[in-house]
């Protein structure tokens, strides 16, 4: 039994104590002609993020017919030409919008007009992993409530009989392997998830996700331990030595040992200094990744490289961008990614030699180092030789080498941005988009057409990506913001609210934006109210010194305005304390004036 293999030191049985982890409708004729137009089974042409919206709008309708074929489709594309999860979870992630009760209830009706439909099912049971994360939220534990709790294991005792009964329709689904594991693994690791690999692993034993989603699972920071992540990848290194997974494995151990070791240095570290943090890395890996586990890395690197598998590759490509990621790596980044590089006779220099054929895949990652790293015109000039190389590449089909070339696109869109060439960003995120690239595309134009000033068409193009799970909260922000340069505070204020109310990297921008609305109103007594009830507005862990300072700088206006000196200096002087506003001189100065003349 591999849950044996691995050890029953860190078999986790289910406790709830001990949860860890982590429009309208179209018109008739409307609805089938898109339905053609983002799925050609002949060309393979199947759009992801196109079909997610007439299927979401399909649901909601009720038209659970077009629901189930468009669905269908979709799932076609995670076979070809060997399982492939990608274009599942895009469309998936687009579907899905875990803050809407309205979707969850339509999933119901569909699940209960055709019970046998193991897509409703597999939809159902991915809503309900969302809702169970989002009601969590992705701290440690002891960071969750009890409410909270409770709500997370209701949600995946859910899902989990929902997917249980979708493999009892059609257990040759791979995406729902993937599915059942993630779901099990946020009780964190058990009996009942090695299991439910080992039925994976005997149906697809070449489909990477759910052997990464056991090892994720195993790291210590999810009450495993570094001994059964190696003993789980030797086991498939005994029993499948060749087998493309096993290779996967010794790449996405490396990963997760970085991760580990960035993770435990952040958690240990009382400063955020990062030459401290990479120190502390290097003296992790030190102890952990011996020069055999380095080896097999490199040696994987080689073999997979040797193939050149499409989709090893895309797995690849992101078990080296995570490590890029990963704080206090770049020591351990840039052999990893030489090693990659000669796997796959590609040159990681920025000047080439004029004969190199690069892989697109190096480009794109030696352009992200840059982009980690600051250098913003180096970034460019890697991902337009990503784009240059791209061709040379052989795909499945046409519509992988366009999600391909998306993404580099979106990329590029990013940097430009960073640039502030917000036209730049916007024309090659359009670009993007018009070849299938999702959400991160279409938010890329909308946040040109703000910059640009551009506002109405900030606000249209914002619309349709609100819902999204990953960036919708990203679109709302801009689109509130939009709706404020316009004067329309109504709207900014729906928009925005929601933002300050979440847990997006926008929420402080958000709520001081709020404030500022009040303030134009001449509401003092709306925007003290905002200022106050956004708590993180003063946490250095929540949000920057400066925007701490302006924080403060705004409260200690209010307070000002409506009297209460008192509680207006020890904002103006906190503001102080944190930045170097002006104006907040010239009001503590004033207000010790009025505070003496009492």
């Amino acid at each position: 039994m591999l849950a044996l293999l691995i050890g029953v030191t860190v078999a986790i049985k289910f406790q709830p104590q001990s949860v860890v982890g982590v429009e309208s409708a179209f018109g008739s004729w409307n609805l089938r002609r898109s339905v053609s137009l983002a799925f050609d089974p002949q060309n393979r042409r199947g759009r992801p993020y196109e079909s997610a919206k007439i299927v979401r709008t399909a649901i909601l309708s009720s038209d659970f017919e077009t629901a189930q074929r468009v669905t269908q489709n979709i799932l076609k594309l995670g076979h070809l030409p060997s399982p492939n999860i990608d274009p599942v979870t895009k469309f998936l992630d687009a579907l899905i919008d875990p803050t809407d009760p309205s979707f969850g209830r339509q999933l119901d009706a569909w699940v209960e007009k055709s019970p046998d439909s193991m897509p409703a099912h597999l939809v159902r049971a991915k809503f309900y992993n969302n809702v169970g994360w989002l009601r969590r939220g992705h701290g440690y534990v002891n960071t969750v409530s009890e409410d909270e709790m409770q709500a997370f294991i209701e949600a995946m005792r859910n899902g989990e009989a929902d997917v249980i009964r979708a493999l009892q329709l059609d257990s040759t689904e791979p995406f729902l392997q993937s599915l059942r594991l993630e779901i099990l693994r946020g009780y964190g690791y058990s009996d009942e998830m090695g299991l439910a690999l080992q039925d994976s692993v005997s149906k697809f034993p070449a489909f990477f996700p759910p052997y990464d989603l056991l090892l994720s699972t195993l790291q210590p920071k999810w009450r495993g331990n570094i001994d059964a992540m190696f003993r789980f990848v030797d086991h498939f290194r005994s029993t499948d030595p060749d087998g493309i997974a096993t290779k996967l494995l010794d790449v996405d151990v490396y990963r997760y040992l970085l991760s580990t070791a960035s993770t435990q240095c952040l958690d240990n570290s009382e400063n955020s200094d990062y030459q401290q943090l990479s120190e502390c890395v290097r003296e992790f890996m030190k102890t952990n990744a011996t020069v055999e586990r380095e080896s097999r890395l490199v040696e994987a690197l080689a073999a997979i490289g040797k193939k050149n598998d499409y989709i090893a590759t895309k797995a690849v490509e992101k078990l080296i961008s995570s490590m890029i990621d990963t704080a206090g790596s770049e020591i351990y980044v840039g052999p990893t990614l030489q090693a990659a590089a000669n796997a796959y006779d590609s040159d990681t220099r920025l000047i080439e030699d004029s004969k190199s054929r690069n892989h697109y895949m190096i480009d794109s990652l030696v352009a992200k180092t840059w982009l980690r790293q600051g250098n913003l015109d180096n970034a460019i000039t890697k991902y337009q030789e990503a784009l240059r190389d791209l061709p040379l590449t052989k795909f499945p089909s046409t519509s992988e080498q366009d999600a391909a070339t998306a993404e580099i696109k979106e990329q590029l869109a990013k940097v430009y941005a960073k640039q502030s060439r917000y036209a730049d960003s916007a024309d090659v995120a359009r670009e993007a988009v018009a070849l299938g690239g999702g959400v991160e595309a279409q938010l890329w134009v909308c946040y040109g057409s703000y910059w640009l000033k551009n506002y109405d068409a900030a606000v249209n193009e914002c619309a349709d990506i609100v819902d999204d799970q990953e960036n919708g909260l990203s679109a709302r922000y801009w689109r509130g913001a939009a709706y404020r340069e316009l004067r329309d505070d109504g709207n900014a204020i729906r928009e925005l609210s929601v933002v300050a109310g979440s847990k997006s990297n926008w929420r402080v921008s958000a709520a001081i934006d709020l404030s500022m609305i009040s303030f134009g109103q001449n509401d003092n007594t709306a925007a003290l109210k905002v200022l106050n009830k956004h708590d993180y507005l003063y946490d250095l862990k929540a949000a920057g010194k400066d925007d701490v300072a302006v924080a403060f700088n705004n409260r200690c206006y209010a307070y000002m305005e409506l009297g209460d000196y008192k509680k207006a200096l020890d904002d103006c002087t906190n503001s102080l304390a944190n930045g170097n506003i002006p104006d907040a001189y010239k009001k503590q100065q004033e207000l010790f004036k009025r505070i003496a003349s009492r």
